[in-house]
């Protein structure tokens, strides 16, 4: 790879990304505009919301791609590598493919000054318009009125996961300024997919729907009759909002058998959701959870889990601008201790910081802070035994791709 191109590469870091949010749509309609409009009748099915929906794409991905349905996927954020965020039939595009359109988009749209997510979105786009997908499955990437995926015209199909309270720097301070922010995808003609949400941003949905003249489908969890690939009672909900997607292409004329649903949902894989993993030969729990909402999702599985009556180490590493107060308090309890953990190149949490945002009767539990893996890890196998209860790594995508690459590593 030559130096200039992996330099270019490298401005799509998660970082990067962060520290360059540009949310709006003129700059992205200029760009796809200069790029003739790439996949511009080819219909999209846009997941939007706060939590779920990366869970909800892979659903749907696993299912359209083994009904040999041509479809191309973007989502966000990655992992481990950048290219599982452009995939066409389940296989992400080459390293080299993705450098060779990034420097063709970065030459021809150079003007623009295109945020890194625009540019991916750019790239991704026109990568399916080459590979003459039939479908598109579009995560936003946060919000929804203003995310650059909004931009792609043909969206006739919204799936909705949880709304919740997360990036209020962006989307608004309350729960029902980020649910307007995210709605506003919602079209003429739309057909939405939701799963059962808060009573307040359940009534803007329904507001925003009975407005313009579309539809709606508020879909029930899956009942224990539907095994799923991913774990954890909140996957019943978003399985089922891939579902109620799937029933809505059947009238399309897009028919799916029940068994090629079933076996899909069984199969699918999503790293980071409530996998338990294992660390020289311990077991350790880890979840991409970062906001409140999510948190409360996973002290609720916590009622499921065994050998808690010493209580539950959490390896917690969290991002600066996410509410780490409230996170905490949904999972944490008088027993439990918490692994405080910095998050390598990017703006953590630490404990002085928490504890001056906090009530000093909230700061009750017991907790130590490490610079790193090694540290954490010397002092759980220091213990006269591996916790009863697994440990559980959280907080942050960002942390458990930290975790995986050192688990690679060292093992």
């Amino acid at each position: 790879m030559l130096k200039n191109d992996s330099e270019k590469f490298n401005l799509l870091t998660p970082q990067n990304e962060r520290d360059n949010i540009q949310l709006g749509l003129s700059n992205m309609n200029l760009a796809l505009n200069k790029l003739n409009n790439p996949c511009l009748d080819i219909p999209a099915i846009q997941i939007v919301g706060t939590n779920g929906k990366g869970s909800i794409t892979a659903f749907l991905e696993k299912i359209l791609c083994k009904a040999n349905i041509n479809i191309g996927v973007t989502t966000s954020p990655h992992l481990l590598e950048i290219n599982e965020r452009i995939r066409v039939n389940g296989r992400k595009i080459k390293e080299d493919e993705f450098i060779n359109l990034l420097n063709q988009i970065q030459e021809e749209l150079n003007e623009l000054k295109l945020t890194p997510f625009e540019l991916i979105i750019c790239c991704s786009l026109k990568y399916f318009n080459d590979r003459n997908v039939n479908f598109l499955l579009l995560e936003a990437g946060l919000g929804g009125r203003l995310d650059a995926t909004t931009a792609h015209r043909c969206r006739p199909i919204i799936a909705l996961g949880n709304i919740g309270i997360d990036h209020k720097e962006y989307l608004g301070k309350t729960i029902e300024e980020i649910t307007q922010e995210k709605v506003a995808v919602i079209k003429t003609d739309s057909i939405v997919v939701s799963c059962n949400q808060n009573s307040k941003v359940k009534k803007i949905i329904n507001e925003r729907v009975n407005k313009i003249g579309a539809k709606i489908h508020w879909v029930k969890p899956l009942s224990d009759n539907w095994e799923l690939g991913l774990k954890g009672y909140f996957q019943k909900q978003n399985a089922a909002v891939a579902k109620g997607v799937i029933k809505i292409l059947s009238h399309k004329g897009i028919s799916i058998s029940k068994e090629i649903i079933k076996s899909s949902l069984k199969e699918t894989k999503w790293p980071g959701r409530l996998d338990l993993l294992t660390w020289k030969n311990n077991k350790i729990l880890v979840d991409c959870a970062h906001n409140p909402s999510a948190a409360k999702a996973l002290a609720k599985e916590r009622e499921h889990w065994s050998n808690q009556e010493e209580g539950v180490f959490w390896i917690i590493g969290m991002q600066k601008q996410k509410d780490i107060i409230n996170f905490l308090k949904e999972i944490i309890r008088p027993l439990d201790k918490l692994l405080l953990i910095q998050i390598p190149g990017h703006q953590s949490w630490c404990l002085e910081d928490i504890i001056k945002n906090s009530n000093q009767s909230f700061i009750c539990f017991d907790v130590m802070e490490f610079k790193d893996f090694n540290s954490i890890f010397k002092f759980l196998e220091g213990l006269d035994e591996w916790p009863c209860c697994h440990p559980v790594l959280t907080g942050s995508i960002f942390l458990i791709a930290e975790f995986l690459k050192f688990r690679k590593i060292n093992s």
